[in-house]
């Protein structure tokens, strides 16, 4: 860390820096559970631009949008604060460009999972409606479920107008579209282009239209053929698809996963193997199966200590932990309460002295009053739900009941229902036998937490983005993230 390096924003501890960039800086921070987080920090010169701002806004919600098992889950942000910051979940892996620098261009197996889980991950994404638009190597984090895309720094909803439209062009030379330089209309054929080009570097070592100033290599792009070597599975002929500068005649991301067979389970990563990076300033050592080398040693980061598979009670030690309190409904159904005593009071004082105003007033707060007494009282009376995940499955203690699923068990979970009372809800390979859950069902599962029902929308909308985070992080193979 430098001097002027914060040493806490927002809620989040920094622990140290992780690289710095055009728009500001990305720490290493712990959250106040401990958990390890990438924090964003805006410039101070850009900071106070009001048109970055409203950009950075953006960047937020398109993260927001597609925040799942193929990108950085958000898990906060301040985009008002005097210096913005986007807070998302850490990715203990290496860029693709510090895998390549280090280690030299993927081989042949490694080429062929990295290029499916490329095109997995831009399916989901343009499915929410979003385009990347600045898709390069350094940008894609190898970890050992999949490729994972981060920094929407230039994502634009595709109901958006395009920031080249004054003529101003955003993003990295060798990975833009033809269209994102000429200032053409982007979509997400434009992400398209961006994936040949990466294709070909993680292949190589070298982008398709090779290295020099800015305006070489767009004009490179614009006029000139892109270098394209014979590569393995036909991706050669995708990445031709890919790289020519008509955007209807590009593939989509169905059409590449269509083209590529199912990726063997050799070349993937093993479960629950995940070779963590050295010290922001080295680069992380590459998942050995993408190089077809041997094991190395997995070099070690502070983590939060995680437990050992625990089957009964008492509930495992570590992990992430999430938690109803009945504290707040019992103490806004007691100040609710009062109030509605005092109202029925003063209305029929205001009768009795002829006020018929401030009698109508007081009735209409009096029944307003009881409703929340009654809601919230209902919430204080709710047995306390704990919820806990770790790298072995979850635990849920309910009352005084506790119970442990594995992972194994589980088909399918998702968060559900009302946006004001969602829940945490799990489909399971068999029936959870005495497991303590609500006997409430929704669509065939069974509710598991309800999630931040007792908590105001602001705060409940922060516990559903660290539950999603969660979930992602320990369950990202079971998690569906669709609405």
């Amino acid at each position: 860390m430098q001097d002027d390096d914060p040493v806490k924003i927002g809620p989040f501890v920094v622990q140290g820096r992780l690289g710095r960039g055009a728009m500001g800086a990305v720490y290493l921070a712990k959250s106040p559970g401990g958990r390890l987080v990438a924090v964003k920090v805006v410039r101070g010169a850009l900071g106070g631009d009001d048109r970055f701002r409203a950009r950075f806004a953006r960047e937020i919600e398109a993260a927001r949008k597609v925040s799942g098992a193929f990108t950085a889950a958000v898990v906060d942000a301040d985009p008002l604060g005097e210096r913005p910051w986007l807070a998302t979940e850490y990715l203990p892996g290496p860029t693709l460009q510090q895998a390549v620098e280090a280690h030299g261009p993927l081989a042949a197996g490694g080429l062929r999972y990295v290029a499916a889980g490329l095109a997995e991950a831009l399916l989901a994404i343009h499915r929410c409606g979003v385009v990347h638009r600045d898709l390069k190597p350094s940008n894609i984090v190898l970890t050992d479920n999949g490729p994972r895309v981060i920094d929407f720094g230039i994502a634009r909803a595709l109901e958006d107008v395009s920031l080249t439209a004054t003529g101003l062009v955003i993003g990295t030379p060798g990975y833009l579209s033809p269209e994102q330089i000429t200032g053409a209309a982007v979509g997400p054929a434009s992400d398209m282009f961006s994936f040949g080009a990466v294709v070909v570097y993680a292949a190589t070592g070298h982008g398709p239209f090779g290295s020099g100033p800015v305006a070489a290599l767009a004009h490179r792009v614009v006029h000139e053929e892109p270098r394209i070597p014979v590569l393995v599975d036909g991706l050669d002929t995708i990445v031709h698809r890919c790289l020519t500068r008509n955007p209807e005649a590009r593939p989509t991301p169905q059409d590449v996963l269509q083209q590529l067979e199912p990726v063997s389970t050799t070349t993937m990563p093993a479960a629950g193997t995940l070779i963590a990076p050295p010290p922001p300033a080295a680069p992380p050592p590459l998942p050995p199966t993408l190089l077809d080398r041997p094991p190395v040693e997995p070099v070690p980061i502070h983590h939060p200590p995680v437990s050992q598979p625990v089957i009964v009670e008492p509930p495992p030690v570590g992990g992430t932990t999430f938690v109803t309190t009945r504290a707040r409904p019992a103490v806004i159904a007691a100040i609710a309460t009062v109030v509605a005593l005092s109202a029925g009071e003063a209305s029929s004082a205001q009768a009795t002295a002829n006020e018929p105003i401030a009698a109508w007033f007081s009735l209409i707060v009096c029944p307003a009053a009881w409703w929340i007494a009654i809601t919230r009282g209902r919430l204080a009376l709710r047995r306390r739900v704990r919820l806990q995940l770790t790298a072995e499955g979850l635990t849920i203690t309910r009352g005084s009941r506790t119970g442990n699923v594995p992972w194994a068990a589980i088909a399918r979970l998702r968060i559900a229902g009302d946006l004001r009372r969602p829940w945490l809800v799990i489909w399971f390979h068999a029936p959870p036998g005495d497991l303590p859950v609500s006997r409430r069902r929704h669509h065939g599962a069974h509710r598991i937490y309800p999630v931040g029902h007792e908590l105001s929308s602001s705060r409940r909308a922060r516990l559903y983005a660290e539950l999603r985070a969660a979930l992602t992080w320990y369950a990202a193979r079971l998690h569906d993230l669709s609405p």
